[in-house]
Formats: structure tokens, sequence, C-alpha cells
């Protein structure tokens, strides 16, 4: 990595997920995530929106205008949108200077593909990056949290995004074993979204079942006592707007199947760690990041599964791009730790 002598203030650490891209910049901190949305024209190219401008327009677009998330399940599915997504980002940062060419390390799941990870240097490329590496979600996790990963003998991550959830165990030597799950953040919103419409005959969106999710969690089955929320839909019966009132448990029951496939990736994690870093990991416990990570009630529920002490880390929406902003200003030091794209 030729690059590394020469980091500059052009240097960026970019967690791109397929709900939020939260970026670092090098002598300039973190930056405010912005939604993983565009807005376009239907009959041209032409980009109308992006991040959380575009997200409020889902669901609500005028005529001749449509919304996409370009990166899902952590992959990117359109180059473009996403060059634009993270250039727009990128530049409203740095109020829209001309001719800049930012350096990029680039948070990645575990059990990205080759095809992904050419996408993402392409997208990256699109925007007009000069030199784009990778750095894998947990090991920015862990380096976000300020965990010296020199001196580390063994840490196990739980990364919950939008896209996916990564689980993996971490040594000083890099990722030891890892799994992954596609179904994640977004997901959960959508297994609300079809609970409620199968329950109540009414149609929620996207970020009242976001909401209900954050606010509700998964606490029923830890407290066994009933949460109430209100939301608002349209009654599929009637064709209006109505008011009503759901719990917990209807939050509990939608997301269980996604839970226990999150869960069944610790376990299958746990059985092929090794035994010398077990013990390290109980000492230190199961680290939760991730904006789904916010869960309510989910670190209580890994504890009771693995008997293993479980936290959600300060800042989990935030903690991979920390991570890669801490790179960037130690990357003598971290440069085992990133991934050369070319």
């Amino acid at each position: 990595m030729d690059w590394i002598g020469s980091l500059g203030a052009e240097d960026i650490g970019v967690d791109l997920g397929s709900s939020n891209v939260v970026i670092y910049i090098k002598n300039k901190g973190l930056v405010l995530p912005e939604s993983s949305v565009v807005a376009m024209r239907h009959n041209s190219s032409d980009f109308v929106a992006y991040g959380t401008q575009a997200e409020e327009m889902e669901g609500r677009t005028p005529q001749g205008i449509y919304t996409i998330r370009p990166i899902k399940e952590s992959a990117i599915i359109d180059y473009k949108s996403t060059a634009y997504l993270l250039n727009s980002i990128i530049n409203q940062s740095y109020l829209k200077r001309v001719f800049f060419h930012p350096r990029l390390i680039i948070c990645v799941p575990v059990g990205i593909t080759g095809v992904q990870r050419r996408a993402l240097l392409e997208a990256a490329f699109t925007m007009g990056a000069r030199k784009t590496v990778l750095i894998e979600q947990p090991i920015a996790s862990l380096i976000g949290t300020g965990i010296n990963i020199e001196n580390m003998e063994g840490a196990m991550v739980v990364d919950v995004g939008g896209g996916t959830a990564s689980v993996a165990v971490v040594s000083t030597h890099g990722v030891v074993v890892s799994d992954f799950s596609r179904q994640a953040g977004l997901a959960m919103d959508q297994a609300i979204i079809s609970y409620v419409r199968d329950k109540y005959k009414v149609e929620i969106g996207r970020k009242t079942a976001e909401i209900m999710k954050i606010s509700l969690g998964t606490m029923w089955y830890i407290k066994e006592e009933q949460q109430f929320l209100e939301v608002c839909g349209s009654s599929l019966v009637t064709g209006l707007p109505v008011k009503i009132t759901v719990t917990g448990q209807d939050v509990a029951e939608s997301l269980y199947p996604l839970l226990e496939n999150i869960f069944h990736k610790v376990r299958n994690v746990l059985q092929k760690t090794p035994p010398a870093l077990l013990g390290d990991i109980r000492e230190h416990g199961i680290m939760i990041s991730g904006g789904a990570g916010q869960l309510k009630g989910l670190d209580r529920m890994i504890t009771n599964l693995t008997g293993i002490p479980s936290y959600v880390v300060e800042h989990p929406l935030y903690v991979n791009a920390i991570g890669a902003g801490t790179v960037l200003e130690h990357m003598n030091i971290l440069r085992d730790a990133l991934q050369d794209l070319r």
C-alpha cells in the first residue's frame, strides 16, 4: 500500500451500509449518517435527492420520481446510484470542492464475495476515489471501541446492520471464525410490516415499523410484561387512515424467526472457536454493534443463549466508521487490518 505514508486530510473512512452511510474524515471527525437512499427521475438518469431527504420521499414520491436503495444486503446493486450517494455525502462535508479525489477505507461485512469487493471498487472509482482499501467490520468495530487489537487475544463481535448480521471471533491476527445472515435490520422492518398487515389488516410504512422495532424490541421475551405503542396506517378493509395500538408481543413474535437465525450463527461461531480463545471471549464479553444492534433486549437474549455477558457498544451505529477513522489516524500501526483491493 504505497499511499500509507502519504495520508492527508483527503482520507476518509466509510461504513457503507444497506440502511445508512457513515463517514469519518481525517482531521475533521465523524459526519452524521445519511440514509442509503437516492431519488431519481423515471425518464432520465437525473438524481433528485439523496440520504435522509430521499428516505423521507419513500412511499410518497411525486409523479415521475422514484426512490432506490442501491445497497442491498451489504452488496452494491447499483454502481451509479451508490457512487452518487457516496460522492454527495462526502462533497457536502467538503463544501463541494472541485477536483476532489479522496482515498477511502471502506468497512465490509464478513462473507463478502470477490464480486462484491469488485463492485465496491467500481463504485469508489466511479465517484472519483484515488485509492480504496477494505477493513472488515468486526475489526473496525473493535478498533472503534478503543480496544488495542495489537495486544488482544480474542474477542467476539455481533454486528447487526440493515442488510446483514455478522458474527465473528477476532484475534490479533484478524478474523478467526465468522458467519453471517442476510436477515437483519431491514428484514426485521419488513417482518413487522407483514405481521401488522396479517393481524390487524392495516398497512404501515417502513419508518413506522422501524419505530416499533426500536421502541418495543424484544423486551416482551425478557420481562413478559406487555408494552404498547399507538401507530398510524392504512386500513386494508376501508382504505382509510386508522390508528391502532400494537404491543411488544407483536414485535417480539414478528422478529423471533429472524433473531433465531442470528442466534444460530452465534452458536455456530462459538462451536467453531478454538478453545484457547473462549476464555478471553468469556472474560471480555460479546460485543454487539450496528444500527439494529440497538434492538431492546437483544443483548440479554444473547447472554441467555450463550451464558456469556453481552453488551451493546457505545455509539453502535457509528462504531465501524470510528474504527475506520482510527485506522486513518494510526495507519502505520494498524495497516495489517486492511485489505488492499489492487
